[in-house]
């Protein structure tokens, strides 16, 4: 008997020493405060602002990878953090502390780290982490997720964000698949470049449409990354950038525009050139070709009243010559014979001519002549054909003009209509007559 009891206080002794160290583990736990997590470690800086891996892009509201920012998901719950005992002042992060920024909070980073999520952040010399929250850089670095960086002097490593930059640098947006869009020479009045963003830059997935103004084309188009194809309508479409780029490009202005059509003429016109916005033209009117070097700039409308060659051509900053617009405009001079009052039974005079004049430096063409009028038939036109008159001559070999013979008495009056290659008409008036 006395061994049973002996064995079951054996028993009770056994268990109280297996209860004793949980009950003191349990006590020590509550003791002791929770331990922080991973998201509230420091990141550690990047040597000499050491930009991160091209091939490591980070996801939205992530730093480069080389800075090991934890996640958002893994950043502390707001209930978590230690309550601020005057919420309404601002919080200051000094060097070596972080701060985790939450919606509306003001944060002073006096060097410390700031993990921005929807925070203002006064950044002066720290290093902070922006997603989609506004910070005034003054001198430090962000990493900007799609928040607004007013940058003055700092670094900035720009994700789509939005930065105005006072003297400062967008550093390192290939990291994100952001290149920047550069061009050899300033077209900016020549063509528009659609598709980048704000600050020039394209990411890899997206393209770029190098679309020329209006009159102007693209002659040639060249770049040193990505891809360039040539549109039906006349523009040009980069893609595939995977690095920086210059579009070096070759662009012409339009020839000019003349509202008069070339030809022969039989009086004073005004002549209108027009070219493309932004161009400026130059012209002659001997037929020499028309340069910046001894120019005549086309100001006002030109009035001309003479036979010659006016050629010009539109020139804009940046872009070639335009090809050459060329016109010859002649002017000419017809007279038509008088013939002397005869006498009822006269004899028919002779055939008289008919003098055209071309006192200008530009052949002149007649299309055709007619002898109109109700008294046509009492006159006779050697010829209806048209021909060239040489420029500085005067024909009168070409067309003459004689009454016929029995005409009664009466006055006989006809009109020569000379239609010109420009589509105007010149009337000249016959007369004749019988007393």
């Amino acid at each position: 008997m006395k061994s049973s009891k002996w064995l079951a206080l054996l028993l009770v002794l056994t268990l109280l020493l297996c209860l004793i160290p949980s009950a003191a583990l349990a006590a020590e736990d509550d003791e002791e405060e929770p331990a922080a997590p991973a998201a509230e470690e420091t990141p550690a800086e990047p040597a000499d602002e050491e930009e991160p891996a091209d091939e490591e892009e980070p996801a939205d509201k992530k730093e480069p990878a080389d800075e090991e920012e934890p996640a958002d998901e893994e950043e502390p719950e707001d209930e978590e953090e230690p309550e601020d005992e005057d919420a309404d002042e601002p919080c200051t992060v000094e060097e070596g502390e972080t701060c985790y920024a939450a919606a509306d909070e003001l944060v002073y980073n006096n060097g410390g780290t700031v993990y921005n999520n929807g925070g203002t952040v006064y950044n002066n010399g720290g290093l902070v982490y922006n997603n989609g929250g506004t910070v005034y850089n003054n001198g430090g670095v962000v990493y900007s997720n799609d928040g607004t960086v007013y940058n003055n002097g700092g670094t900035v490593y720009r994700n789509g964000a939005l930065v105005y930059t006072f003297d400062g640098d967008i550093l390192d947006p290939r990291i994100y698949g952001y290149y920047l869009v550069s061009t050899a020479a300033d077209y900016s009045a020549l063509i528009d470049l659609e598709g980048l963003n704000e600050d020039g830059f394209l990411t890899d997935k997206d393209t770029c449409t190098i679309r020329p103004h209006e009159g102007y084309r693209i002659l040639e188009a060249e770049t040193d990354a990505g891809l360039l194809t040539a549109n039906e309508d006349g523009s040009y479409t980069l893609s595939e950038l995977d690095a920086d780029c210059t579009l070096t490009l070759r662009i012409q202005a339009d020839a000019p525009v003349f509202d008069l059509a070339e030809g022969t003429y039989a009086g004073e016109q005004t002549l209108t050139i027009t070219a493309p916005e932004g161009a400026a033209i130059y012209f002659t009117v001997d037929g020499s070709v028309p340069s910046e070097e001894e120019p005549l700039l086309y100001l006002a409308p030109l009035v001309i009243n003479e036979g010659l060659t006016v050629t010009a051509v539109a020139i804009a900053p940046g872009a070639e010559p335009s090809e050459l617009t060329k016109a010859d405009y002649a002017f000419l001079s017809i007279t038509a014979p008088k013939f002397e009052d005869q006498a009822e039974g006269y004899t028919p005079p002779e055939a008289a001519a008919v003098t055209v004049k071309n006192p200008g430096s530009v052949d002149a063409r007649i299309e055709s002549v007619a002898l109109q009028g109700d008294s046509a038939k009492s006159f006779t036109l050697n010829s209806r054909n048209g021909a060239v008159i040489p420029a500085g001559t005067t024909d009168t070999a070409t067309w003459t003009i004689r009454p016929v013979a029995e005409l009664k008495k009466g006055t006989y009056k006809a009109t020569l209509v000379f239609t010109l290659d420009s589509g105007e008409t010149v009337e000249v008036k016959i007369s004749f007559k019988v007393t």
